[in-house]
């Protein structure tokens, strides 16, 4: 066959393939139609059924499916009725307000005029404006209400919204995002101003609005947690800490003491026993170092009880006087107090005490 008698034949053939496809493609996308159109009016009466029921909530979700599949004026005009019974005003309002232009002047507008005039005086309005002190990032700043972005012409204008809790969150490049929850009452105009973002690596910022609650407390860091736990013993303030521990010391040092007096006792007894006489108290060589090293030990004693009995007492003064510390405030250090005691013959006792502070 000639080349262009077989460029030709292919050339018809193809156009041919085509025009049959074409009725097939068309006849396709009017079956999906068809089966969207059914799916839709199916969740209508669902949702229809559900309302007399008076399970509005579940109804509402039918009726929002539908209106996805098949938006007729219909739908419309049951998911407002819908809405109004659940609250939800300004979603209600606005799809009268689309009913009003796509139902020219026929029975349903004038149903959805004056229903929506009725929900007027119920609307509520939420007003975000953005601090001057954001510069020049306020150009790059993003406002989200209940995650639908915000149109910058919007910002600092009255948008109408549900009532309820509504959640405004503010985005910038380089900057820590912004979010409040604000809480909206019927027939209520509500402000929110977005304050200054923080840079990325400065400490989060805490948000206040009028009728906005506060975020959440930011956990404490390590460090402040380890800074807190240094604080005297459990946060209780130096001079308290420094009272427990010179209570601690006299009580060590009076049982010490209780001790020398012990073996003093012990020691003596000892030399008369066996080296010296109980009648003339006449002492031999071993006699009289018995009874000396029990003096000593009896003068060791008595100085120990009294240096303990005045470390308790000055603890107890430190402990029971001490203030109260407010609250937020933090101790840097805390008291340390180590003794040392040295006894000899002469009896000296020798105590010291450091501070030392983290």
């Amino acid at each position: 066959m000639h080349p262009r008698a077989r460029m030709f034949v292919l050339g018809a053939i193809g156009a041919l393939s085509a025009a049959a496809h074409v009725p097939q493609a068309r006849a396709q996308s009017q079956g999906s139609a068809s089966e969207s159109q059914a799916a839709g009016r199916s969740l209508f009466y669902e949702g229809v059924q559900l309302m007399d029921q008076g399970k509005y909530a579940a109804a509402c979700a039918k009726l929002e499916a539908s209106l996805a599949l098949f938006p007729g004026v219909g739908t419309r005009g049951k998911l407002a009725e819908c809405y109004e019974k659940i609250g939800r005003i300004a979603r209600a309002w606005g799809l009268y307000q689309e009913i009003l232009a796509l139902a020219g002047q026929g029975t349903r507008a004038q149903v959805a005029s004056s229903r929506a005039a009725a929900l007027e005086p119920r609307l509520s309005r939420l007003v975000v404006t953005v601090s001057a002190a954001n510069g020049t990032n306020a150009e790059a700043l993003v406002v989200k209400v209940d995650g639908e972005v915000m149109p910058r012409g919007q910002i600092g204008s009255a948008r109408l919204v549900d009532s309820g809790e509504v959640l405004v969150e503010a985005l910038a490049p380089g900057r820590k995002p912004w979010s409040t929850h604000a809480r909206i009452a019927e027939s209520s105009t509500v402000r929110v101003e977005v304050p200054p973002l923080e840079p990325e690596s400065a400490p989060a910022a805490v948000a206040h609005a009028p009728g906005v609650d506060a975020p959440e407390a930011t956990p404490a860091s390590p460090a402040a947690e380890g800074a807190q736990s240094r604080e005297g013993l459990g946060g209780l303030g130096w001079q308290r800490t420094a009272g427990i521990a010179a209570g601690g010391v006299g009580l060590v040092t009076v049982l010490i003491g209780g001790y020398f007096g012990l073996s003093a006792k012990s020691t003596y007894d000892g030399a008369f026993d066996s080296n010296c006489n109980a009648q003339t108290y006449i002492c031999n060589a071993a006699g009289q170092r018995d009874t000396e090293s029990a003096h000593d030990q009896a003068r060791a004693a008595t100085i120990l009880f009294g240096t303990g009995a005045v470390l308790a007492a000055a603890g107890a003064v430190l402990f029971f006087t001490a203030p109260r510390r407010p609250k937020g405030t933090s101790t840097v250090g805390a008291l340390q107090v180590l003794p040392r005691i040295d006894v000899g013959r002469t009896g000296e006792v020798g105590i010291t005490v450091r501070t030392h502070s983290w």
